[in-house]
């Protein structure tokens, strides 16, 4: 349980009028007897300096370890009546009937009811979100349709990408401020038509966590029906969607795409052996993490490293987090390359872009033929949308200080984005789940040595992911949505319906 100090939890019995205890270490506030909403600040950092709080200090976990009614918990009921103690269940009397379970303060109920003020001043951010989910699958739909006709995609996997990103975005709908309801994104129509073609989507996308972002699904897909040695024609599919994908900008602040859900950094890596076999494994890809808001993209990046991602990786971006001084060190000739997805009158060549032609380099393909490849050395240009070479960020050189970066990390872009956002995490975090030969030669060490640590030298990387895990449930909770025990993913391979035509 989250450290809470007796002095600043609300006396479950005086907030009832049931405390007689003179000595009680619990706090006895009036401000908060008539509030059904738990404290912000007193449920994120355990204390709240706010003497006279009109929310309580009280939540579900503290209610059943300090206040939970001893008969309940010994026998599974309780007879007494009047009983001052939380009930969790229903209590049942011949007279009476049935006498529901005591309330338990949620996190945070104001959010619906001020949901109109919500609408009012972030409206422009509202729309946007609106547009962007509306013309993604609108976008991506006809894609996996004509891949499944074409024979690219077979029917079930086409079927469950569409799912999965379907899922995603009502998922972000459901966690944001305010709540973004289906019929707001999709049109009641295609709502009614969804729901029974795909049922499992709209009974989980508030009770089950996506896996990873809808950008990541579609890279998945489009690699799936490109190859994952042809990245010309990867890239040359991306842009061709993501041009699709812009939509109208409703605020300065917006990026140029306007789409929340289009990913700016594509990566791949891939595994050059240079002993005697001279092999070099397929190209894994990643795309940057795809979300607005500070608490989504945590939920989402905490989700990657707890749930989705190589635990190698995750641990990786726990350390970049916490002790940015150690790192993931990953065998020799593991090489990485990015590139940065612009928009119309977004120049590419901003910094830690590269321009054409600047950072040339050699590829050996598995038969020993050396060529240049188009992809490692220019500007992709599709109509308007281009994509570009880009320098790895600090964050990714702090997590994976040894890769072989393409291009070259001369320029250390200072990154506003937290650990785990970064496109490489995702395609690193492939390589490793199709190659335990490489996951048997990583290890973690402080940068500047390529040593085994010493048990000392290096937390308990598993402890930090459970730390992530503990941010995780907080962001949920805080945001109205329902944490199971455990967290649940959704699976898209579900329930059998019918493929879109």
């Amino acid at each position: 349980m989250q450290n809470y100090k007796l002095e600043n939890i609300d006396c479950f019995y005086f907030q009832y009028n049931h405390c007689t205890n003179g000595q009680c270490k619990f706090q006895h506030r009036q401000s908060c007897k008539d509030s059904l909403e738990t404290c912000l600040d007193w449920f994120r950092h355990g204390k709240c300096k706010n003497l006279k709080c009109p929310r309580k200090h009280l939540n579900h976990e503290v209610m059943l370890v300090y206040f939970l009614c001893t008969a309940e918990k010994a026998t599974n009921h309780c007879t007494q009546l009047n009983c001052p103690m939380y009930h969790e269940k229903a209590r049942q009397f011949i007279v009476l009937g049935s006498v529901p379970p005591d309330p338990v303060p949620m996190v945070p109920a104001v959010r619906r009811e001020k949901m109109v003020n919500f609408v009012r001043l972030e409206e422009p951010r509202v729309q946007n979100f609106i547009k962007s989910g509306n013309q993604f699958v609108k976008k991506v739909l006809p894609f996996i349709v004509s891949s499944v006709q074409e024979g690219k995609l077979t029917h079930e996997r086409g079927r469950a990408y569409f799912k999965e990103i379907l899922h995603t975005i009502l998922f972000w709908g459901s966690i944001n401020i305010p709540i973004i309801e289906p019929e707001e994104i999709l049109g009641q129509a295609e709502v009614q038509l969804f729901t029974s073609e795909y049922p499992d989507v709209f009974q989980k996308y508030n009770t089950h966590l996506p896996a990873r972002p809808p950008y990541t699904v579609l890279l998945d897909m489009v690699v799936k029906i490109t190859g994952t040695n042809n990245v010309d024609g990867v890239l040359e599919c991306l842009l061709d969607l993501s041009e699709q994908m812009v939509v109208k900008l409703t605020n300065a602040n917006s990026s140029i795409c306007g789409n929340v859900f289009v990913s700016t950094v594509i990566s791949y890596c891939y595994f050059w052996d240079a002993g005697d076999g001279k092999q070099k494994t397929g190209n894994y890809f990643g795309a940057s993490v795809s979300c607005k808001g500070r608490q989504q993209t945590e939920i989402m990046i905490d989700i990657l490293c707890s749930q989705t991602w190589h635990r190698k990786i995750g641990q990786a971006v726990c350390l970049g987090n916490w002790y940015k001084n150690q790192a993931l060190w990953f065998p020799p000739d593991v090489h990485s390359m990015a590139y940065k997805i612009s928009f119309p009158e977004e120049s590419p060549s901003e910094p830690g872009t590269t321009p054409i032609n600047q950072h040339d380099h050699t590829e050996v393909e598995s038969g020993g033929e050396e060529t240049t490849s188009l992809e490692n050395s220019t500007t992709l240009i599709l109509r308007h949308v281009s994509a570009s070479p880009k320098a790895p960020c600090e964050r990714c050189i702090e997590m994976f200080p040894n890769l072989i970066y393409h291009p070259n990390p001369e320029y250390h872009q200072h990154p506003y984005w937290e650990h785990g956002n970064c496109a490489e995490c995702e395609s690193l975090s492939q390589l490793l789940c199709d190659n335990q030969q490489i996951v048997k030669k990583l290890r973690f060490s402080a940068q500047g040595t390529n040593l085994q640590p010493s048990p000392e030298q290096i937390i308990q990387p598993d402890l930090l992911i459970h730390r992530k895990v503990r941010r995780l449930e907080d962001n949920l909770r805080s945001l109205g949505f329902t944490v199971g025990d455990p967290l649940s993913l959704y699976d898209p391979s579900g329930l059998v319906s019918t493929a879109p035509e």
